[in-house]
Protein backbone atom coordinates (compact mmCIF):
# COMPACT_ATOMS: atom_id res chain seq x y z
CA UNK A 1 0.00 0.00 0.00
CA UNK A 2 3.06 2.27 -0.05
CA UNK A 3 2.05 3.86 -3.36
CA UNK A 4 -1.34 4.92 -1.91
CA UNK A 5 0.44 6.68 0.96
CA UNK A 6 2.87 8.39 -1.46
CA UNK A 7 -0.04 9.40 -3.71
CA UNK A 8 -1.93 10.87 -0.75
CA UNK A 9 1.19 12.77 0.35
CA UNK A 10 1.45 14.35 -3.12
CA UNK A 11 -2.25 15.28 -3.17
CA UNK A 12 -2.04 16.80 0.30
CA UNK A 13 1.06 18.80 -0.71
CA UNK A 14 -0.70 20.09 -3.86
CA UNK A 15 -3.74 21.00 -1.79
CA UNK A 16 -1.59 22.98 0.68
CA UNK A 17 0.26 24.82 -2.13
CA UNK A 18 -3.04 25.87 -3.73
CA UNK A 19 -4.40 27.00 -0.37
CA UNK A 20 -1.19 28.95 0.37
CA UNK A 21 -1.55 30.89 -2.90
CA UNK A 22 -5.24 31.38 -2.23
CA UNK A 23 -4.57 32.72 1.27
CA UNK A 24 -1.95 35.16 -0.02
CA UNK A 25 -4.33 36.45 -2.69
CA UNK A 26 -7.12 36.66 -0.14
CA UNK A 27 -4.91 38.63 2.28
CA UNK A 28 -3.78 41.03 -0.46
CA UNK A 29 -7.38 41.71 -1.48
CA UNK A 30 -8.37 42.29 2.14
CA UNK A 31 -5.48 44.66 2.71
CA UNK A 32 -6.33 46.56 -0.46
CA UNK A 33 -10.02 46.80 0.47
CA UNK A 34 -9.36 48.39 3.85
CA UNK A 35 -6.63 50.86 2.70
CA UNK A 36 -8.43 53.66 0.94
CA UNK A 37 -5.38 55.95 0.91
CA UNK A 38 -2.40 55.55 -1.42
CA UNK A 39 1.12 56.77 -0.58
CA UNK A 40 3.70 57.30 -3.32
CA UNK A 41 1.63 55.20 -5.70
CA UNK A 42 1.48 52.20 -3.34
CA UNK A 43 -1.38 50.71 -1.35
CA UNK A 44 0.49 49.66 1.79
CA UNK A 45 -2.56 47.76 2.99
CA UNK A 46 -1.91 45.20 0.23
CA UNK A 47 1.57 44.43 1.58
CA UNK A 48 0.27 44.28 5.14
CA UNK A 49 -2.53 41.94 4.05
CA UNK A 50 -0.02 39.65 2.33
CA UNK A 51 2.19 39.52 5.42
CA UNK A 52 -0.69 38.90 7.83
CA UNK A 53 -2.20 36.17 5.62
CA UNK A 54 1.18 34.41 5.26
CA UNK A 55 1.83 34.46 9.02
CA UNK A 56 -1.75 33.28 9.67
CA UNK A 57 -1.40 30.40 7.24
CA UNK A 58 1.89 29.25 8.80
CA UNK A 59 0.19 29.44 12.20
CA UNK A 60 -2.70 27.31 10.95
CA UNK A 61 -0.31 24.65 9.61
CA UNK A 62 1.58 24.42 12.91
CA UNK A 63 -1.65 24.45 14.91
CA UNK A 64 -3.04 21.61 12.80
CA UNK A 65 0.12 19.54 13.16
CA UNK A 66 0.29 19.80 16.95
CA UNK A 67 -3.22 20.57 18.19
CA UNK A 68 -5.87 19.70 15.59
CA UNK A 69 -6.44 16.17 16.92
CA UNK A 70 -7.26 17.54 20.37
CA UNK A 71 -9.49 20.23 18.82
CA UNK A 72 -11.62 17.77 16.82
CA UNK A 73 -11.92 15.35 19.75
CA UNK A 74 -12.94 18.11 22.16
CA UNK A 75 -15.48 19.49 19.66
CA UNK A 76 -17.05 16.04 19.43
CA UNK A 77 -17.12 15.66 23.22
CA UNK A 78 -14.87 12.58 23.07
CA UNK A 79 -13.64 11.02 26.33
CA UNK A 80 -10.45 8.88 26.48
CA UNK A 81 -11.01 5.33 27.72
CA UNK A 82 -8.68 2.58 28.94
CA UNK A 83 -8.62 -1.12 28.12
CA UNK A 84 -10.29 -2.06 31.42
CA UNK A 85 -13.21 0.24 30.58
CA UNK A 86 -14.10 -1.33 27.19
CA UNK A 87 -11.97 -4.46 26.56
CA UNK A 88 -13.83 -5.61 23.41
CA UNK A 89 -13.35 -2.24 21.69
CA UNK A 90 -9.65 -2.25 22.60
CA UNK A 91 -9.19 -5.79 21.27
CA UNK A 92 -10.78 -4.85 17.94
CA UNK A 93 -8.62 -1.72 17.58
CA UNK A 94 -5.49 -3.75 18.40
CA UNK A 95 -6.41 -6.48 15.90
CA UNK A 96 -7.04 -4.03 13.06
CA UNK A 97 -3.88 -2.03 13.83
CA UNK A 98 -1.85 -5.25 13.55
CA UNK A 99 -3.69 -6.32 10.37
CA UNK A 100 -2.92 -2.93 8.81
CA UNK A 101 0.77 -3.10 9.92
CA UNK A 102 0.24 0.32 11.47
CA UNK A 103 3.14 -0.07 13.90
CA UNK A 104 1.27 1.37 16.91
CA UNK A 105 -2.15 1.31 18.59
CA UNK A 106 -4.15 4.56 18.23
CA UNK A 107 -5.65 6.15 21.34
CA UNK A 108 -9.32 5.30 21.83
CA UNK A 109 -12.11 7.74 22.66
CA UNK A 110 -15.84 7.35 23.25
CA UNK A 111 -18.52 9.97 22.51
CA UNK A 112 -21.67 10.01 24.66
CA UNK A 113 -24.12 10.02 21.75
CA UNK A 114 -26.87 7.52 20.92
CA UNK A 115 -26.19 7.93 17.19
CA UNK A 116 -23.90 5.17 15.80
CA UNK A 117 -20.83 6.77 14.21
CA UNK A 118 -17.02 6.94 14.33
CA UNK A 119 -14.09 9.00 13.07
CA UNK A 120 -10.30 9.06 13.27
CA UNK A 121 -7.68 11.81 13.58
CA UNK A 122 -3.89 11.99 13.45
CA UNK A 123 -1.31 9.90 11.61
CA UNK A 124 1.36 8.93 14.15
CA UNK A 125 1.77 7.41 17.61
CA UNK A 126 1.54 10.81 19.32
CA UNK A 127 -1.70 12.10 17.81
CA UNK A 128 -3.54 9.21 16.11
CA UNK A 129 -6.89 8.46 17.73
CA UNK A 130 -10.10 6.60 16.94
CA UNK A 131 -13.38 7.92 18.38
CA UNK A 132 -16.63 5.93 18.48
CA UNK A 133 -20.04 6.75 19.89
CA UNK A 134 -21.99 4.86 22.53
CA UNK A 135 -24.60 4.30 19.82
CA UNK A 136 -22.06 2.51 17.63
CA UNK A 137 -21.01 0.18 20.44
CA UNK A 138 -24.68 -0.47 21.28
CA UNK A 139 -26.00 -1.24 17.80
CA UNK A 140 -23.15 -3.14 16.11
CA UNK A 141 -22.01 -6.70 16.71
CA UNK A 142 -18.31 -7.54 16.77
CA UNK A 143 -18.03 -8.22 13.01
CA UNK A 144 -19.66 -4.89 12.20
CA UNK A 145 -17.58 -3.01 14.77
CA UNK A 146 -14.45 -4.58 13.29
CA UNK A 147 -15.41 -3.29 9.81
CA UNK A 148 -15.90 0.27 11.06
CA UNK A 149 -12.65 0.28 13.07
CA UNK A 150 -10.76 -1.17 10.06
CA UNK A 151 -12.14 1.69 7.92
CA UNK A 152 -10.89 4.27 10.43
CA UNK A 153 -7.51 2.56 10.80
CA UNK A 154 -7.22 2.69 6.99
CA UNK A 155 -7.72 6.47 7.11
CA UNK A 156 -4.81 6.74 9.56
CA UNK A 157 -2.62 4.33 7.57
CA UNK A 158 -3.29 6.11 4.23
CA UNK A 159 -2.69 9.59 5.78
CA UNK A 160 -6.29 10.58 5.02
CA UNK A 161 -6.68 11.82 8.59
CA UNK A 162 -3.86 14.32 8.06
CA UNK A 163 -5.51 15.65 4.91
CA UNK A 164 -8.92 15.85 6.60
CA UNK A 165 -7.47 17.73 9.58
CA UNK A 166 -5.68 20.29 7.38
CA UNK A 167 -8.76 20.71 5.19
CA UNK A 168 -11.07 20.96 8.19
CA UNK A 169 -9.05 23.57 10.08
CA UNK A 170 -8.39 25.68 6.96
CA UNK A 171 -12.01 25.46 5.84
CA UNK A 172 -13.13 26.55 9.33
CA UNK A 173 -10.67 29.47 9.30
CA UNK A 174 -11.85 30.64 5.88
CA UNK A 175 -15.49 30.46 6.93
CA UNK A 176 -14.74 32.58 10.04
CA UNK A 177 -12.74 35.18 8.06
CA UNK A 178 -15.38 35.32 5.32
CA UNK A 179 -18.11 35.86 7.90
CA UNK A 180 -16.07 38.69 9.48
CA UNK A 181 -15.58 40.34 6.08
CA UNK A 182 -19.29 40.19 5.24
CA UNK A 183 -20.16 41.72 8.61
CA UNK A 184 -17.46 44.37 8.13
CA UNK A 185 -18.78 45.19 4.67
CA UNK A 186 -22.27 45.69 6.09
CA UNK A 187 -20.86 48.22 8.57
CA UNK A 188 -18.54 49.93 6.06
CA UNK A 189 -20.66 50.26 2.93
CA UNK A 190 -21.24 53.97 3.61
CA UNK A 191 -17.52 54.64 4.09
CA UNK A 192 -15.81 56.85 1.51
CA UNK A 193 -13.00 55.36 -0.57
CA UNK A 194 -11.95 51.78 -1.18
CA UNK A 195 -15.28 50.90 -2.77
CA UNK A 196 -13.81 48.68 -5.48
CA UNK A 197 -11.52 46.93 -3.01
CA UNK A 198 -14.38 46.35 -0.59
CA UNK A 199 -16.43 44.85 -3.39
CA UNK A 200 -13.56 42.49 -4.31
CA UNK A 201 -13.22 41.45 -0.66
CA UNK A 202 -16.95 40.82 -0.41
CA UNK A 203 -16.98 38.65 -3.55
CA UNK A 204 -14.00 36.65 -2.22
CA UNK A 205 -15.71 36.26 1.15
CA UNK A 206 -18.79 34.84 -0.53
CA UNK A 207 -17.10 32.42 -2.94
CA UNK A 208 -13.96 31.36 -1.02
CA UNK A 209 -15.69 28.84 1.31
CA UNK A 210 -17.38 27.26 -1.73
CA UNK A 211 -14.11 27.03 -3.71
CA UNK A 212 -12.15 25.51 -0.84
CA UNK A 213 -14.92 23.03 -0.04
CA UNK A 214 -15.09 21.94 -3.70
CA UNK A 215 -11.31 21.48 -3.73
CA UNK A 216 -11.56 19.40 -0.56
CA UNK A 217 -14.44 17.30 -1.88
CA UNK A 218 -12.71 16.41 -5.16
CA UNK A 219 -10.38 14.16 -3.18
CA UNK A 220 -12.25 13.20 0.02
CA UNK A 221 -15.05 11.08 -1.53
CA UNK A 222 -12.59 8.78 -3.31
CA UNK A 223 -10.66 8.33 -0.07
CA UNK A 224 -13.80 6.94 1.58
CA UNK A 225 -14.04 4.21 -1.06
CA UNK A 226 -10.33 3.47 -0.67
CA UNK A 227 -10.70 3.17 3.11
CA UNK A 228 -13.56 0.70 2.54
CA UNK A 229 -11.33 -1.33 0.20
CA UNK A 230 -8.50 -1.42 2.74
CA UNK A 231 -10.95 -2.40 5.51
CA UNK A 232 -11.99 -5.43 3.44
CA UNK A 233 -8.36 -6.49 3.19
CA UNK A 234 -7.80 -6.06 6.95
CA UNK A 235 -10.94 -7.90 8.11
CA UNK A 236 -11.34 -10.39 5.20
CA UNK A 237 -15.08 -9.93 5.69
CA UNK A 238 -16.66 -7.10 3.57
CA UNK A 239 -20.17 -8.06 4.72
CA UNK A 240 -19.34 -6.85 8.24
CA UNK A 241 -18.65 -3.29 7.04
CA UNK A 242 -21.64 -3.40 4.66
CA UNK A 243 -23.95 -4.42 7.52
CA UNK A 244 -22.48 -1.71 9.77
CA UNK A 245 -22.99 1.02 7.14
CA UNK A 246 -26.55 -0.19 6.60
CA UNK A 247 -27.33 0.02 10.33
CA UNK A 248 -25.68 3.42 10.69
CA UNK A 249 -27.31 5.03 7.65
CA UNK A 250 -30.78 3.71 8.58
CA UNK A 251 -30.52 4.59 12.25
CA UNK A 252 -33.67 6.15 13.70
CA UNK A 253 -33.10 8.28 16.80
CA UNK A 254 -36.01 7.86 19.24
CA UNK A 255 -38.20 6.86 16.32
CA UNK A 256 -37.60 10.19 14.58
CA UNK A 257 -35.07 10.22 11.71
CA UNK A 258 -34.96 14.06 11.73
CA UNK A 259 -33.91 14.09 15.38
CA UNK A 260 -30.48 12.80 14.34
CA UNK A 261 -29.45 16.20 13.00
CA UNK A 262 -30.32 17.81 16.34
CA UNK A 263 -27.81 15.73 18.29
CA UNK A 264 -25.27 18.18 19.75
CA UNK A 265 -22.36 15.74 19.90
CA UNK A 266 -22.84 14.72 16.27
CA UNK A 267 -23.28 18.19 14.75
CA UNK A 268 -21.75 20.66 17.22
CA UNK A 269 -19.19 21.45 14.54
CA UNK A 270 -19.87 21.08 10.82
CA UNK A 271 -16.21 20.32 10.18
CA UNK A 272 -16.27 17.40 12.66
CA UNK A 273 -19.52 16.00 11.22
CA UNK A 274 -17.74 15.73 7.85
CA UNK A 275 -15.11 13.43 9.39
CA UNK A 276 -17.48 10.70 10.57
CA UNK A 277 -17.81 7.42 8.66
CA UNK A 278 -21.36 8.53 7.79
CA UNK A 279 -22.51 12.16 7.55
CA UNK A 280 -26.11 12.40 8.79
CA UNK A 281 -26.38 15.94 7.41
CA UNK A 282 -26.41 14.55 3.86
CA UNK A 283 -29.69 13.68 2.17
CA UNK A 284 -30.61 10.02 1.61
CA UNK A 285 -31.49 10.68 -2.05
CA UNK A 286 -29.28 13.62 -3.03
CA UNK A 287 -29.75 15.67 -6.18
CA UNK A 288 -26.86 16.38 -8.57
CA UNK A 289 -25.90 19.55 -6.66
CA UNK A 290 -26.27 17.79 -3.29
CA UNK A 291 -23.82 15.10 -4.46
CA UNK A 292 -21.47 17.81 -5.77
CA UNK A 293 -21.19 19.33 -2.29
CA UNK A 294 -21.40 16.09 -0.29
CA UNK A 295 -18.48 15.13 1.95
CA UNK A 296 -19.09 11.40 1.54
CA UNK A 297 -19.98 9.19 -1.41
CA UNK A 298 -23.40 7.57 -1.51
CA UNK A 299 -23.65 5.11 1.40
CA UNK A 300 -26.02 3.00 -0.72
CA UNK A 301 -23.32 2.61 -3.40
CA UNK A 302 -20.68 1.82 -0.79
CA UNK A 303 -22.88 -0.96 0.60
CA UNK A 304 -23.64 -2.27 -2.89
CA UNK A 305 -19.94 -2.57 -3.74
CA UNK A 306 -19.19 -4.39 -0.48
CA UNK A 307 -22.08 -6.84 -0.89
CA UNK A 308 -21.07 -7.80 -4.43
CA UNK A 309 -17.50 -8.72 -3.52
CA UNK A 310 -16.54 -12.37 -3.97
CA UNK A 311 -13.14 -11.98 -2.28
CA UNK A 312 -11.78 -9.60 0.34
CA UNK A 313 -8.87 -7.94 -1.47
CA UNK A 314 -8.40 -4.58 -3.15
CA UNK A 315 -8.29 -6.03 -6.67
CA UNK A 316 -11.78 -7.51 -6.18
CA UNK A 317 -13.02 -4.23 -4.67
CA UNK A 318 -11.57 -2.35 -7.64
CA UNK A 319 -13.42 -4.61 -10.09
CA UNK A 320 -16.80 -4.21 -8.35
CA UNK A 321 -16.20 -0.46 -7.91
CA UNK A 322 -15.88 -0.08 -11.69
CA UNK A 323 -19.14 -1.99 -12.21
CA UNK A 324 -21.16 -0.12 -9.57
CA UNK A 325 -19.70 3.37 -9.14
CA UNK A 326 -17.52 4.53 -12.03
CA UNK A 327 -15.89 3.31 -15.23
CA UNK A 328 -12.71 4.90 -13.95
CA UNK A 329 -10.92 2.49 -11.62
CA UNK A 330 -10.33 3.37 -7.98
CA UNK A 331 -6.74 2.12 -8.36
CA UNK A 332 -5.15 1.83 -11.80
CA UNK A 333 -3.83 -1.50 -13.11
CA UNK A 334 -0.20 -0.37 -12.92
CA UNK A 335 -0.46 0.13 -9.17
CA UNK A 336 -2.43 -3.10 -8.71
CA UNK A 337 0.39 -5.02 -10.40
CA UNK A 338 2.88 -3.40 -8.00
CA UNK A 339 0.83 -4.67 -5.08
CA UNK A 340 1.07 -8.29 -6.33
CA UNK A 341 -2.29 -9.10 -4.74
CA UNK A 342 -3.27 -12.65 -3.95
CA UNK A 343 -7.02 -13.33 -3.92
CA UNK A 344 -8.25 -13.79 -0.34
CA UNK A 345 -11.55 -15.66 0.17
CA UNK A 346 -14.18 -14.10 2.41
CA UNK A 347 -14.17 -15.76 5.81
CA UNK A 348 -17.31 -16.88 7.63
CA UNK A 349 -18.74 -14.44 10.20
CA UNK A 350 -18.32 -14.96 13.90
CA UNK A 351 -21.13 -16.85 15.64
CA UNK A 352 -23.82 -14.46 16.87
CA UNK A 353 -24.75 -14.34 20.54
CA UNK A 354 -27.77 -16.37 21.63
CA UNK A 355 -29.75 -13.39 22.97
CA UNK A 356 -32.45 -11.70 20.94
CA UNK A 357 -31.50 -8.62 18.94
CA UNK A 358 -33.06 -6.21 21.44
CA UNK A 359 -31.47 -7.95 24.45
CA UNK A 360 -28.10 -7.89 22.72
CA UNK A 361 -28.41 -4.19 21.87
CA UNK A 362 -29.41 -3.28 25.43
CA UNK A 363 -26.56 -5.37 26.86
CA UNK A 364 -23.99 -3.72 24.55
CA UNK A 365 -25.42 -0.28 25.36
CA UNK A 366 -25.17 -0.91 29.10
CA UNK A 367 -21.55 -2.06 28.79
CA UNK A 368 -20.65 0.96 26.62
CA UNK A 369 -22.22 3.46 29.03
CA UNK A 370 -20.68 1.76 32.07
CA UNK A 371 -17.26 1.89 30.40
CA UNK A 372 -17.68 5.56 29.50
CA UNK A 373 -18.77 6.49 33.03
CA UNK A 374 -15.84 4.57 34.49
CA UNK A 375 -13.50 6.55 32.24
CA UNK A 376 -15.19 9.77 33.42
CA UNK A 377 -14.41 8.80 37.08
CA UNK A 378 -17.98 8.08 38.15
CA UNK A 379 -18.26 6.43 41.56
CA UNK A 380 -20.19 3.14 41.34
CA UNK A 381 -21.95 1.70 44.39
CA UNK A 382 -23.43 -1.81 44.23
CA UNK A 383 -26.53 -1.99 46.39
CA UNK A 384 -27.73 -5.24 48.04
CA UNK A 385 -30.83 -5.13 45.81
CA UNK A 386 -28.57 -5.46 42.69
CA UNK A 387 -29.01 -1.77 41.81
CA UNK A 388 -25.95 0.10 40.50
CA UNK A 389 -25.73 3.67 41.77
CA UNK A 390 -23.52 5.80 39.48
CA UNK A 391 -22.41 9.12 40.92
CA UNK A 392 -20.79 11.76 38.66
CA UNK A 393 -17.52 13.27 39.97
CA UNK A 394 -18.97 16.80 40.05
CA UNK A 395 -21.72 15.73 42.50
CA UNK A 396 -20.17 16.34 45.91
CA UNK A 397 -22.33 14.42 48.40
CA UNK A 398 -21.47 12.27 51.43
CA UNK A 399 -24.31 9.75 51.12
CA UNK A 400 -26.91 8.50 48.64
CA UNK A 401 -30.21 6.63 49.02
CA UNK A 402 -31.01 3.70 46.74
CA UNK A 403 -34.24 4.53 44.84
CA UNK A 404 -35.34 0.87 44.86
CA UNK A 405 -34.79 -0.32 48.45
CA UNK A 406 -34.20 3.04 50.23
CA UNK A 407 -30.93 1.84 51.73
CA UNK A 408 -28.56 4.71 52.56
CA UNK A 409 -24.98 4.34 51.31
CA UNK A 410 -22.02 6.36 52.61
CA UNK A 411 -19.78 7.74 49.88
CA UNK A 412 -16.06 7.56 50.56
CA UNK A 413 -14.17 10.65 49.44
Amino acid sequence: MWFIIEQNKRKTAIFLVILTLFFLFFGAALGFSFSSDMYNGTYYGTSIGLLVSFISFIGIIFYTKFNASKFFLSQAGAVPVEKDDLPVLFNVVEEMSIAASLGFIPKIYVINSEIPNAFSVGVNKKNASVAVTVGLLSNLNRDELQGVIAHEIAHIKNLDSLYLMYAGVIFGAVVCVSDAIIRGFARSRNRKGGGAGLLIALILALISPILIKLLYLTISRKREYLADACACQYTRYPTGLASALNKISNFSFSGDKNAVIKDEKMNSCQVVSCMYIHNFLQKEKPSFFDELFSTHPSTRKRIEVLKQMGASDIEEYNKVYRAVVSDKALINNKNLIKMNIESIPIVAPLVEQTETKEETRILRQRKAKDGLKKAMNYKVIHCDCDTKLKIPPELQISEITCPNCNKVHKILV
